[in-house]
């Protein structure tokens, strides 16, 4: 479920939809290096981290439903597990800005959770399940620094099916290849990670056997169950 494999070494420019602290952006530079790179997000405290890193990357403060980019700027598109925190009135205008900005045959690269089986297990939504208990153990969440409106801009992550995706992408698109990947072990783990988080303690081992624990049960297709989807489209 690594986007990265998906990203064509034929391309000359990628954008990446809310890049955060530039993670994804320096896997691509690593494979692709010389792949032009560019960048938007909306918090500004993960932007000022991708810019200290990314000096050669155009890197803007935007959201995705009003794109600073001409239409067919770009080769190549990522939106990955970004789609779930748009407000669910902007989701399909944020789609139609990524296909603008598309150069025709170009490809977007779209992963989002999935309506599985253990979406419940989501700990983004904890916020919201267990407000209380969430404040206690983590005070505020550690992406609401940097928004505009702090926790006000931190959404409940919907868990899509294939079905909802595919009327909020509309017509327009070639589906290139879609898997599932993901099961409990998944978010297990992911919620194990938070004190880590919490603590800044990234580099312990425990961390990182958990960050493998991830990637493993991401790397399972366990179809209709999964807890994430990708969908790699071609612009038509």
């Amino acid at each position: 479920m690594n986007p990265i494999r998906w990203v064509q070494s034929t391309g000359l420019s990628l954008l990446d939809i809310g890049c955060n602290v530039g993670e994804l952006l320096r896997g691509v530079r690593e494979g692709y290096p010389g792949i032009r790179l560019f960048g938007i997000e909306i918090n500004r405290v993960a932007l000022v981290k991708a810019r200290q890193t990314l000096p050669d990357a155009c890197l803007c403060l935007a959201g995705a439903d009003v794109l600073p980019f001409a239409n067919a700027s770009f080769d190549c598109v990522t939106c990955i597990e970004v789609l779930e925190h748009i407000p669910p009135e902007q989701r399909k205008r944020s789609l139609e800005e990524m296909r603008r900005v598309l150069r025709s045959g170009g490809r977007l690269i779209l992963r989002v959770p999935h309506a599985g089986m253990f979406a419940f297990l989501d700990s983004n939504n904890f916020r919201f399940r267990m407000p209380k208990l969430y404040r206690a153990i983590l005070k505020q969440g550690l992406r609401d620094p940097g928004y505009a409106r702090g926790s006000e801009d931190i959404v409940w992550h919907h868990h899509f099916t294939r079905k909802e995706l595919e009327e909020l992408l509309g017509d327009g698109w070639e589906l290139e290849s879609s898997r599932t990947g993901g099961l409990f072990l998944f978010p297990l783990s992911d919620i194990a990670l938070w004190p880590f988080y919490r603590l800044g303690r990234m580099n312990n081992i425990l961390y990182r056997a958990l960050q493998w624990i991830c990637a493993f049960d991401m790397g399972v297709d366990y179809g209709r169950a999964s807890f994430d989807i990708l969908m790699v489209l071609k612009r038509i």
